[in-house]
């Protein structure tokens, strides 16, 4: 009879176990189908399993809590090291709009590529609100979209259905739920309240503006990306597990004592215990035990490899995440070590990881940064100026390493020009090569600049001065 109740707990347990991993072959668990009306959606993709990847990457998610560790390299670094785009305005343009955007764009910005990269796309829309008296910039989760409509000739979107549940405190002690389904055109944004609140509002789309997708690592012809977690959210679930029974063996599992005596009677008096009294004899809170002839005291303690099968799979799986993510084993800090973490070679691919990262920014910034100037241009009666987008210089060098840089082309640099090896315009492209926001437009501008310097440092010298056009 035991051993059918054992067997039975095992098969339980076992089924508890295997209720996450039960899903289809060909579903992706950061993702949810939402049944989307009307059914014409086109490569719109899946919403984005929102609360399960959130909840991964704050730690609050109790299926994933022990693995949560992992999310912030994958998330908080590259975001970092990702920066904010600066506004740069076409020659002659005005910049006092640019200056109304930069601050949204700072303050935004970083909140905008931590949910890209955790829900796989983070979507904004550029607003005017009559209430704040101000630009805004709309966030929409991923999760609210139900279906994308696409422009079948041009693969574009063209209408968004979107649905949420809202709650909020209507007053002190009263919590309400409303729900807002809206349809957003380039013409027209149809707004149907249910719940606390119910009413029906129809009005135009001003601008013709929609909703801007920030997806990361999308598949072709999809708007919707993928979260960081995606691929490795199953090792993910697989660490947690793995970690919680370690650690569940080594919390409940107490040091025993193993007392052998002769006359139990006589061992508890010798060792100070009192028939009658009302105590119990805590062996535990003993400083030494009085033992008689034969008699002995031993200590039974968990063996020192019972759980080591356990922390070796966790490390196993910790190389899989780091392997099977795509991103960089920098970002996973001391995790990776000895041959699995080549300085140089990592470096170079924690670079282009965060180039990547910008690429994918670039189209949606520039998008969002000229609909709010057209914004800000109506609400100011002006003309929007032209601008474009561009990413301040990326370096994961030292500054010992920085300066050993400078010296050696400052050397070949002159070297070069010196003996006629190179041309002005080979310089001036090795010199922006290397540093991309030096203060030179084209070769004749940053010919005159070298020109002006050797003028100016041989005369402060006492040599022979040069003259304007001699280098």
């Amino acid at each position: 009879m035991s051993n059918l109740r054992g067997i039975k707990k095992l098969k339980n347990a076992l089924v508890k176990f295997s209720d996450f991993w039960k899903n289809p072959q060909d579903e992706d668990l950061s993702k949810v189908k939402i049944l989307s009306r009307p059914k014409r959606e086109l490569k719109g993709g899946w919403a984005s399993n929102e609360k399960l990847l959130k909840g991964i990457y704050t730690g609050s998610n109790h299926e994933f809590a022990l693995s949560s560790y992992l999310a912030s390299g994958m998330v908080d670094i590259p975001r970092n090291l990702t920066g904010v785009p600066g506004i740069v305005l076409d020659k002659g343009q005005e910049e006092r709009l640019v200056k109304e955007i930069i601050p949204l764009l700072i303050d935004e910005f970083p909140v905008l590529v931590t949910t890209m990269l955790v829900t796989g796309t983070a979507w904004r829309w550029a607003r005017w609100s009559d209430e704040l008296h101000r630009l805004t910039w709309e966030a929409i989760p991923d999760s609210t979209i139900s279906a994308i409509i696409i422009e079948l000739s041009t693969g574009e979107i063209k209408e968004i259905y979107t649905e949420e549940e809202l709650e909020y405190n209507k007053n002190e002690n009263k919590t309400v739920t409303s729900t807002r389904k809206r349809h957003i055109t380039k013409e027209l944004i149809t707004e149907d309240w249910t719940g606390d609140v119910n009413k029906s509002v129809q009005y135009r789309n001003t601008f013709g503006f929609l909703p801007i997708p920030f997806g990361h690592d999308c598949y072709e012809g999809e708007w919707r990306g993928n979260s960081v977690f995606s691929r490795v959210l199953r090792w993910l679930k697989s660490i947690h597990d793995i970690a919680y029974k370690r650690d569940s063996i080594l919390t409940e599992y107490e040091p025993k004592i193993v007392q052998r005596v002769k006359n139990i009677s006589s061992w508890l008096h010798n060792n100070g215990y009192k028939k009658g009294e009302d105590s119990e004899f805590d062996p535990f809170g003993r400083k030494f035990f009085a033992n008689g002839l034969d008699e002995t005291t031993e200590f039974l303690f968990l063996s020192s490899n019972a759980t080591e099968q356990h922390t070796q799979a966790i490390k196993d799986n910790e190389l899989k995440v780091i392997k099977g993510s795509g991103i960089p084993e920098l970002f996973f800090g001391a995790l990776a070590t000895g041959n699995h973490a080549s300085t140089e070679t990592d470096r170079l691919l924690a670079l282009e990881h965060v180039k990547g990262l910008r690429r994918e920014l670039t189209k949606g910034t520039q998008q969002l940064v000229e609909q709010s100037l057209r914004i800000l241009a109506f609400m100011r009666f002006t003309q929007p100026p032209r601008v474009s987008i561009q990413w301040g210089n990326l370096s994961l060098l030292s500054e010992e390493q920085k300066g050993a840089i400078m010296g050696e082309y400052a050397s070949a640099i002159v070297n070069l020009l010196g003996n006629g090896a190179v041309s002005q315009e080979g310089a001036f492209y090795f010199t922006k090569e290397l540093y991309p926001e030096f203060p030179a437009e084209d070769p004749k501008d940053y010919m005159e600049g070298l020109n002006k310097m050797i003028v100016d440092h041989t005369s402060k010298l006492g040599q022979p001065t040069f003259e304007e056009g001699d280098v």
